[in-house]
């Protein structure tokens, strides 16, 4: 079938397909060039010597700028969109991972991962807000969901990647050098290829949760829009389902993020795994974590009624208990552990996904990218404990990982109580 003689409908299809494609395919591309690091972080210690906590400020300074990031690229995100901020982004990523490949020094790695953490930032709530754009409202849980696999899919590919690439007898840098290479065609493809909005297509609006904007007068200035990004700020800040949203995540991201960043090395030190091994075995977190996404968003849409916290709560009870249950696992049985970094991923990517994407658009429609940008910074900042803090926990134990595991517990307990005080919050649907 030409182009010329499909109807309206099936070129929008088409279209919607097509951008579907172009965001999945460069947000997984990112985790080739960000957990990449927790793969090569064992090698990098042996190397140079490093303590845990030392190496784990690596991965905490990447998410404090990530952090930063989130906040103030979500706003300016919200006006430039995905198409130019997120080429720019993967192109910035892929020069800092090409760069981290050939340095030796502690504050090169921190700066260099650090400027990666920023650009890298400019991702999920761009993906979010684009893909709202080109939806409706009404399976929105299982769309997010499914979009959402690309963070999953993109994160076992890349420990799959450096896991290969650390064992190859050239130690880590090709792991940081071989991601940089794949994100320049990935970054031209975005570039020539997205469309921030219908429009910008020639189709009209898609999204059936907002109320049609007032025409601007002909004669308004252009600095007319900056009273308006003021009041999207002020309204966003006085939310209270977006700060319960916010902090839940702050929580909640901190246990992904310990599990993302010593995954690898937990599986190493205590089961006794080689580096490939270890990556091998710990994509089973973020594998099985795609199907936990893809289940809780189609969950959220028909069994709680486009509720998303009471799919977020059950889940995250049931990983304080799977964190409780790590710390009875013998050295050794590297298999029971794999089967629980499985069911961890189900547990934890739900109510990532439904907390930093379905829920904030839920929350503020009109401004996603700013409401999920905010909510990523609140769970980035969160992320920093997951970096230094752990690895100072097994530093104070003298490397063990009890404690470690039942703080994580004792975080993933307090984000599902905070959901369940958000039980009933819906999304905002034009009437």
């Amino acid at each position: 079938m030409t182009t010329s003689s499909m109807t309206a409908a099936e070129r929008l299809r088409a279209w919607q397909i097509r951008i579907f494609g172009l965001l999945w395919t460069g947000y997984a591309a990112y985790y080739l060039a960000r957990v990449n690091f927790a793969v090569a972080q064992p090698l990098i210690q042996a190397e140079m010597g490093w303590s845990a906590a030392r190496i784990g400020w690596i991965p905490s300074i990447y998410a404090a700028f990530y952090a930063a990031g989130q906040f103030v690229n979500g706003q300016i995100g919200q006006r430039l969109g995905a198409r130019r901020m997120m080429t720019a982004a993967l192109s910035i990523a892929a020069l800092t991972n090409a760069l981290f490949s050939v340095v030796a020094s502690y504050p090169a790695m921190l700066a260099l991962w650090a400027l990666n953490g920023y650009a890298q930032s400019a991702g999920w709530s761009l993906v979010v807000q684009t893909i709202a754009n080109w939806t409706t409202s009404r399976r929105r849980g299982l769309v997010v969901g499914l979009i959402s696999t690309c963070y999953q899919v993109g994160h076992v590919l890349s420990w799959l990647l450096a896991g290969a690439l650390c064992d190859s007898g050239w130690g880590w840098r090709p792991a940081f050098l071989v991601p940089s290479l794949i994100l320049v065609p990935v970054a031209a493809a975005f570039a020539l290829g997205l469309r921030n909005d219908p429009r910008d297509a020639g189709f009209p609006p898609v999204r059936d949760d907002l109320e049609p904007e007032p025409p601007a007068a002909p004669d308004a200035p252009a600095a007319a829009a900056a009273p308006a990004a003021r009041g999207v700020l002020r309204e966003l800040l006085s939310n209270r389902v977006l700060w319960v949203l916010g902090i839940g995540y702050f929580c909640m991201n901190s246990v992904r993020y310990a599990f993302l960043n010593w995954a690898v090395q937990y599986m190493a030190e205590v089961h006794g795994r080689s580096i490939k091994g270890s990556a091998f075995t710990a994509v089973a977190l973020p594998l099985i974590g795609a199907v936990g996404a893809v289940s809780a968003g189609h969950i959220s849409d028909t069994l709680f009624d486009k509720r998303r916290a009471p799919v977020c709560a059950l889940m995250l009870f049931a990983l304080a208990g799977l964190c409780a249950a790590f710390v009875q696992v013998p050295a050794g049985q590297w298999v029971v552990a794999t089967a629980l970094l499985g069911v961890a991923g189900f547990l934890i990517y739900g109510p990532d996904m439904l907390m930093s994407g379905a829920a904030t658009v839920d929350v503020h429609p009109r401004a996603a990218a700013a409401a999920t940008g905010f909510t990523m910074m609140m769970g980035a900042t969160g992320a920093i404990f997951s970096g230094a803090g752990i690895g100072w926990l097994k530093d104070a134990a003298g490397g063990r990982w009890d404690n470690v595991f039942y703080v994580l517990a004792g975080l993933a307990c307090v984000s599902a109580l905070l959901m369940v005080s958000i039980w009933n919050a819906r999304p905002k649907a034009k009437s």
